[in-house]
C-alpha cells in the first residue's frame, strides 16, 4: 500500500486539510516524538512558517515512520458528531538521540535553533544522564561558540514546568556556561491541554480509510486544544496562536488539579471496574455525580483560578470533554506513572485543603482507588499492570502491609518519594482513605460509586 508523503499530497481526498508551503529548515528542536506533540505543538507550528526537528530519546518507531513519509502525518479530530482529518507538514527533520547523540547536541547548539520544546514525561527530568544532560551538553557547546540566545520551553504536565526544567539542567552546567546562560537562555513555563489517546491499530485503519494511503505516524485527538505560554523568550518567538501571559501558574494549577486530577481518578476507578475507556467510566452510575462533587467541594476550594475563570464551570467543560465518545482514551494509559503524576494532580490539592481545614472525605477516594489499583487486581480479579518507575517500592510496601485497609493506606502514605509529610501525617485523610479502601474491597467500584 502506498505511504503518505509529498508525492501524494495533491491526490488526497478534497475534505482532508493539507499543508501549504512547507518549511525547509527547523527553528524548533522538539524532544519527544509522542502522540501528544504531534497533535498539539506540531499542529500549532503547522499554522506558521516555522519548522520542527523532532528528536526521539529512545524508541525510533515514530521518527522512522516520519522519515519515510517526508515528515508528514495525519491528525484525526474526533468529536461527538464525527471526525475531520488534516495532514501536518511542520516536521522538517528527525533525529534519534540514543544513536545520534552528538548530532542532537549539535542541534541544541545550532545557531538556527531558536526554541527547544519538550514533551518527555515527568520522570525524564529526574535523569541527569538523559534529557537534562543532553540540554546541558548542547548549551555548553552553544556558549563556547558564542551562539545566539535560546528558549527552552517545557510542555509537560508539571507545576512551574519552566522552573523544573531549569532546576534539572543548571546543576549540570560548568561555571562558564552557567554565566553565559544567565543572560542568554530562558526557561518559560507553559500549560498544554488536548486529550490525545495513544495511537492503535484502529487509528491507522481510520487514516488509511480517510486518506487512501498508509500513515504509520497517525494520531487522533479531541476538538479542544489550548496552549498557555509564559511570555519570556530569549530570542525569536514562533507566531503560535497561543495565549501568552506573565503568570502561567494559575492556569497550571487549574488544569493539573481539575482536568488531570479528575482524569487520573477516573482512570483508576475505571481500571478497577474493568472498564476500558474514560468515557465508559464516567457513564458508570454515580461516577459523574462524584466527579462533580470532587470538583466543587475539594478541587475548587484548593486553588485560585486565573482571572476570568471559574473552577466549577471549567470542570463542567472537562466532564463534557471526557464524555466525548469519539475519544477512546484508555484508563490504563492514563494510569501509568502514578508516582510521578499524583504529587501534582492529587497530593498538592490535599495539602492545600488540609492547610485550609477543609474536610478531606471525598478526595480520599482517589487515594484509596490508586492504592487498590497498585495491588494489581481489578474488581473481577483481572491482572492490572503497574507501569511505574517506583513499581517495586510500591508493591513491596503493599505486600508488607498485608490485607488490612488502614495498613495499606499507611504503606502508600509512607512513601516519602511520593507523598509530602504534611499529607502523610494527616489523620483525617488516613481514616477516610482506609474507609473508602474497605468499601472498594468489599463492594467494588461500581457499587461504591452508585451508593455515594
Amino acid at each position: 500500500m502506498e505511504r503518505l508523503g509529498n508525492p501524494v499530497l495533491k491526490r488526497l481526498p478534497g475534505d482532508v486539510r493539507v499543508p501549504g508551503d512547507r518549511p525547509q529548515t527547523s527553528g524548533i528542536l522538539h524532544l519527544g516524538a509522542g502522540a501528544f506533540h504531534r497533535a498539539h505543538q506540531a499542529v500549532y507550528t503547522d499554522d506558521t512558517d516555522w519548522g520542527i526537528t523532532v528528536a526521539a530519546p529512545n524508541s525510533r518507531g515514530v521518527i522512522d515512520a516520519l522519515a519515510e513519509q517526508d515528515g508528514l502525518f495525519s491528525v484525526a479530530t474526533l468529536g461527538p458528531e464525527g471526525a475531520s482529518m488534516r495532514v501536518v507538514g511542520a516536521i522538517a527533520d528527525t533525529v534519534h538521540i540514543a544513536s545520534e547523540h552528538e548530532r542532537a547536541v549539535d542541534l541544541v547548539a545550532a545557531e538556527t535553533t531558536h526554541v527547544v520544546t519538550l514533551t518527555v514525561t515527568e520522570k525524564a527530568y529526574r535523569d541527569p544522564a538523559g534529557v537534562p544532560g543532553l540540554l546541558a551538553a548542547g548549551l555548553a557547546k552553544r556558549a563556547a561558540q558564542g551562539g545566539p540566545p535560546l528558549t527552552i520551553l517545557c510542555c509537560d504536565n508539571l507545576p512551574d514546568n519552566g522552573k523544573t526544567t531549569r532546576a534539572a539542567v543548571e546543576p549540570l552546567l560548568d561555571a562558564a556556561t552557567r554565566d553565559w546562560a544567565e543572560g542568554n537562555v530562558a526557561f518559560p513555563s507553559s500549560m498544554v491541554d488536548r486529550i490525545v489517546p495513544a495511537s492503535t491499530h484502529a487509528t491507522y485503519e481510520r487514516a488509511l480509510a480517510d486518506l487512501g494511503v498508509t500513515d504509520l505516524a497517525a494520531v487522533e485527538a479531541e476538538p479542544f486544544t489550548q496552549w498557555v505560554i509564559e511570555d519570556d523568550f530569549a530570542g525569536p518567538r514562533p507566531p503560535w496562536d497561543a495565549t501568552y501571559t506573565r503568570d502561567v501558574a494559575g492556569w497550571e494549577r487549574l488544569k493539573l488539579r481539575t482536568l488531570n486530577g479528575v482524569h487520573s481518578t477516573l482512570a483508576y476507578l475505571g481500571a478497577l471496574a474493568d472498564v476500558v475507556h474514560i468515557s465508559e467510566t464516567l457513564a458508570l452510575p454515580g461516577a459523574e455525580s462524584f466527579a462533580r462533587w470532587l470538583i466543587a467541594e475539594q478541587i475548587a476550594p484548593s486553588l485560585t483560578p486565573p482571572d476570568g475563570q471559574d473552577t466549577v464551570a471549567y470542570g463542567e467543560g472537562v466532564l463534557e470533554r471526557f464524555r466525548n465518545p469519539g475519544i477512546r482514551h484508555r484508563c490504563l494509559q492514563i494510569a501509568m506513572d502514578g508516582s510521578q503524576k499524583l504529587p501534582q494532580r492529587l497530593f498538592a490539592t490535599i495539602a492545600d485543603l488540609a492547610e485550609a481545614h477543609v474536610d478531606l472525605d471525598l478526595i480520599a477516594l482517589p487515594l484509596a482507588a490508586w492504592t487498590r489499583f497498585c495491588a494489581g487486581r481489578s474488581d473481577d480479579g483481572a491482572e492490572l499492570p503497574l507501569d511505574d518507575p517506583l513499581k517495586d517500592v510500591i508493591r513491596q510496601s503493599l505486600a508488607a502491609a498485608g490485607g488490612n485497609p488502614a495498613a495499606r493506606i499507611d504503606a502508600i502514605l509512607g512513601l516519602h518519594q511520593i507523598v509530602p509529610p504534611t499529607v502523610a501525617e494527616n489523620h483525617q485523610l488516613r481514616r477516610a482513605a482506609a474507609k473508602w479502601l474497605r468499601e472498594l474491597d468489599r463492594h467494588g467500584v461500581a457499587t461504591t460509586l452508585e451508593h455515594l
